[in-house]
């Protein structure tokens, strides 16, 4: 049987909800070793439902427009059913951030061998054809996604596991790469090549030209960049700013080498050599 660790969130009673309830929750199992419940084939196809009229209804009514109790109508479930599996909007937008991270890991893993820049420029092409399908949702939650104070903020404490998933992912591409630098330059590489990630979302977002013309320019654009900036890595003029920047941000883009806020120069001041 088809099994899913999604988890259900809230108690039956809390939620208002009867076994003589038109939607009664799917059954769920026990995995032997935690005890955490697992969902069977039916829930994972129920839960998909629910999150998938969510994020249709987020294209087309914006996420702070679209209420639980809309999401449950368009998924044809109770409001009850709906928050079963998902404790309220956030969840569904952090589940969607989740689900494209973890489809991209899996592409990583068969990436072919090649140079840093020619392995970040396909995953970045990976990346933007399995968000095409999601643009409308992504784009309607723009706002909410920038702000570090919403709960589906990109920036946020709750996509933490998130971030340091995806830089996590960028430090595997960097490794296995046919001219990976040392290690420690490669965990600095990993965290920049994260934050062109989410530049690049930003700007695909905006891109309004057919087929994101402009997007897939700029993409070439920073392969051919990195291609020619890689090898000058081994210079202390290029590898001490490089680490400098990475202090400075790393802890926004899940870098967790640097978790208490960067001292040193003040603003606009130069490296010393």
């Amino acid at each position: 049987m088809l099994v899913s660790r999604a988890r259900l969130v809230g108690p039956r009673r809390q939620l208002g909800m009867t076994m003589s309830d038109s939607n009664q929750p799917d059954s769920t199992e026990q995995q032997p070793q935690t005890g955490e419940p697992i969902l069977t084939e039916k829930a994972v196809r129920t839960r998909r439902r629910i999150l998938e009229a969510a994020l249709a209804l987020f294209a087309r009514k914006g996420y702070e427009g679209t209420t639980m109790r809309e999401i449950a109508a368009e998924a044809g479930c109770s409001l009850g059913l709906a928050y079963r599996y998902f404790a309220g909007k956030d969840e569904m937008v952090l589940e969607l951030y989740s689900e494209l991270a973890r489809t991209l890991e899996r592409q990583v893993e068969s990436l072919p061998p090649g140079t840093v820049a020619g392995r970040f420029a396909r995953v970045m092409g990976t990346l933007l054809e399995l968000m095409a399908p999601h643009r409308e949702t992504l784009g309607a939650l723009f706002g909410a996604a920038l702000n570090p104070r919403s709960t589906v903020g990109v920036f946020g404490g709750r996509a933490s596991e998130v971030r340091r998933q995806a830089r996590g992912l960028y430090y595997r591409v960097v490794t296995q790469a046919s001219d990976a630098p040392r290690p420690t330059q490669a965990e600095d590489l990993a965290t920049l090549l994260y934050g062109l990630q989410l530049a690049l979302v930003l700007f695909w977002l905006l891109d309004r030209t057919d087929g994101a013309q402009r997007t897939h320019a700029l993409l070439a654009f920073l392969r051919d960049i990195l291609a020619r900036l890689r090898p000058l890595l081994a210079l202390p003029p290029v590898a001490r700013p490089l680490a400098r920047l990475t202090r400075i941000v790393g802890p926004l883009l899940g870098d967790d080498r640097y978790a208490e806020p960067p001292t040193g120069q003040a603003d606009g001041s130069a490296d010393q050599e």
